[in-house]
């Protein structure tokens, strides 16, 4: 006797994925079109961690986030466009960790370009960061930004230290938000010319660095 396999439910078109900094992923969808265009309606990327807590219902559910143990929120959907960058820059997307190592270089020193390289204002310089977070997985992104005049070039770093929202393109299509609040600090390759004046000057050691190089450095740290 032949029964019938049960039909596979339909793809939702847009899904909310909530990354949590235990490291749990819990996803939603909202009930129809128009449930999904107000919420979308309703989000204001730098905003969006600014009340204590997260809020999604169904019927026959309740799920309360808070806001503080949210590492970001995904909204994988292909219907609404990305909302404006923040400080004049024209992309910011999400990388695998691999894709960022190639395209930054981080395995042919070599080939990286310098921070103080020469670039008229206005030119377009992409950047690559890795977001270290509290809490969760470093995030790698490619930034594309027009280069600012001396004055203005710390803007980027001032926001990202904000602790409010900051969104990104993510590559298999959807934004997502990223709380700053849980952003332990970041690394761009390679970022701007100008630094603070209290800056340290010291290279990092990467990874891949040979072991001659990595004992010269060792060499100078203060025994146990």
């Amino acid at each position: 006797m032949k029964t019938n396999a049960p039909a596979e439910s339909p793809k939702p078109g847009f899904v909310i994925r909530v990354h949590l900094t235990n490291g749990s992923v819990e996803s939603f969808a909202p009930r129809d079109e128009a449930e999904a265009q107000l919420i979308w309606e309703r989000i204001e990327p730098s905003r969006l961690f600014a009340q204590p807590r997260l809020v999604l219902a169904g019927a026959h559910s309740k799920s309360v986030f808070v806001s503080s143990q949210i590492l970001r929120v995904d909204f994988i959907q292909d219907t609404y466009e990305c909302w404006q960058f923040p400080g004049g820059y024209s992309d910011v997307v999400e990388l695998s960790e691999d894709e960022f190592k190639k395209h930054a270089h981080l395995d042919q020193p070599e080939l990286m370009a310098k921070r103080e390289q020469p670039i008229p204002v206005g030119d377009l310089l992409v950047s690559f960061l890795k977001l270290h977070m509290v809490g969760g997985p470093p995030l790698f992104l490619m930034t594309e930004f027009p280069v600012k005049l001396p004055a203005e070039s710390q803007s980027f770093m001032q926001f990202l230290l904000s602790k409010g929202g900051f969104h990104m393109r993510l590559p298999a299509g959807g934004i997502g938000v990223v709380n700053l609040a849980n952003l332990a600090g970041y690394t761009a390759y390679p970022g701007v010319a100008q630094v603070p004046s209290d800056t340290w000057f010291a290279e990092p050691i990467l990874n891949n660095m040979p072991a001659r190089d990595i004992g010269r450095f060792d060499a100078h740290a203060p025994k146990p």
